[in-house]
């Protein structure tokens, strides 16, 4: 499969220049994607670069009646290229689950339209272009806010949104979404105020949703799989229009941490599979040792069977599951075996390390940060710049680091060692 699919890249013609502006963006993308996270530890995917440039190689298999619908609605097509790597919107949109607003608000030449959404119990999707007088090769939202019809922002909640949107040639219109999901309670309101930043300034929406909510699907699992000696239960996995949120958690007498269950997918009969989320929040926490992971939605799917299956997992020794750090001296005092964090560079407000990896590793390591006394240091923000000849360099920044009682630990999200085996449940 991986030589036809190398065989037919290299068969296209596409435009060097087209190419080159694709993976920039992505690059500047995956450096500087915003989030706002409340209420709960998320994992945020940050595998973009791969996704933008498969676009330009893939076409989207639709039937024609949703050739049709697309065709019908101006500027639906720009959506569906912004959803065509996640399966459950683009079978939402297929079965006639998106509703239109086209609401637009202008200023100083910058014309914020927000076009539609995807709404369900769990959150909702918005879709937006940004238009301009003039060509941009960069613009951006700097704040993102919504509130009830009383003016009250939202609560535990998860907020995504792309930026910036980067054209090197420059251009007059950008399309991009804004992903909120609140995992705690349903999304009852249906009069709310979108409220969006852009260049200092404020532009207001008024939200009205008409469309009915479709109703969750929830299957029961309460089952136990065994990989290399470590145990998962997985309790249920519920299926909404945008995602499936699958419930697990894993055994306290594991020797294991387990990080990632990187390949966690919803297979049916024929062997059609919902896998993970790939741009966005891909899993929230529990507690240390219990999880939601996120699939891609089937909702619209009535498959005869279904299975969850699993194979490789992100797993390090519990011993070894933070990283340890003299903020003093500057040295790092434990970390996983394979010496792959290096050249250790500290000061008030960050941390900046050297991280080798055979390959590429597009994966955020730190979610947390605490000192010897167990007091949380708030992270304010994570960059890193390209893999090159093995390293990446990443930059943490932490607040005020001397503050805090010496050693930190900074708890591992995601590290390149794995265990793998074959764990198949059938839940329908």
């Amino acid at each position: 499969m991986e030589k036809k699919l190398e065989d037919y890249i290299n068969g296209l013609d596409v435009p060097e220049e087209k190419l080159d502006d694709a993976i920039y963006s992505g690059f500047q993308k995956a450096k500087r994607e915003k989030a706002r996270l409340k209420g709960k530890k998320w994992w945020l995917s940050v595998a973009f670069v791969a996704v933008l440039v498969l676009g330009f190689f893939t076409s989207i298999r639709v039937s024609p009646a949703f050739a049709n619908y697309v065709a019908e609605i101006p500027g639906m097509e720009k959506i569906v290229e912004l959803i065509r790597h996640d399966k459950g919107m683009m079978t939402a949109i297929e079965n006639d689950y998106y509703e239109r607003i086209g609401i637009s608000e202008k200023k100083n030449g910058i014309e914020v339209v927000i076009d539609g959404v995807i709404a369900d119990e769990n959150g909702l999707v918005l879709f937006y272009t940004i238009n301009s007088d003039e060509k941009q090769t960069e613009i951006m939202m700097d704040n993102v806010v919504l509130k009830n019809a009383d003016g009250k922002e939202a609560e535990h909640y998860s907020l995504t949104y792309g930026g910036p949107h980067y054209s090197e040639k420059g251009e007059k219109s950008f399309n991009g979404a804004i992903e909120y999901f609140f995992p705690e309670k349903p999304l009852l309101d249906r009069e709310l105020q979108l409220e969006i930043e852009i260049r200092g300034e404020n532009y207001s929406f008024p939200l009205s949703l008409k469309s009915d909510i479709k109703v969750k699907k929830t299957y029961p699992i309460n089952q136990t799989v065994t990989i290399e000696g470590q145990k998962i239960h997985i309790l249920d996995a519920t299926v909404y229009p945008l995602r499936v949120a699958v419930h697990v958690k894993m055994d306290p007498k594991n020797t294991k941490k387990l990080l990632e269950l990187e390949d966690l997918r919803l297979v049916d009969e024929n062997g059609e599979a919902w896998t993970k989320i790939k741009d966005g929040v891909t899993g929230s926490e529990i507690s240390d040792n219990e999880r939601i992971y996120y699939l891609q939605s089937n909702y619209f799917k009535e498959p005869k069977e279904l299975y969850l299956t699993l194979n490789k997992i992100q797993a390090v020794d519990k011993d070894y599951a933070n990283v340890i750090v003299d903020f003093e001296k500057g040295e790092i005092l434990k970390q996983p075996r394979g010496n792959r964090i290096r050249d250790i560079e500290l000061s008030q407000h960050h941390i900046r390390f050297d991280f080798y990896s055979a390959e590429e590793f597009p994966y955020q390591l730190i979610s947390e940060a605490k000192d010897v006394n167990g007091r949380y240091i708030d992270i304010e923000s994570t960059s890193w710049e390209g893999y090159q000849d093995g390293h990446t360099n990443i930059r943490i920044g932490l607040s005020n680091l001397s503050s805090y009682t010496n050693p930190i630990s900074l708890k591992l999200s995601y590290f390149p060692e794995w265990i793998q085996g074959e764990a198949k449940i059938r839940i329908k």
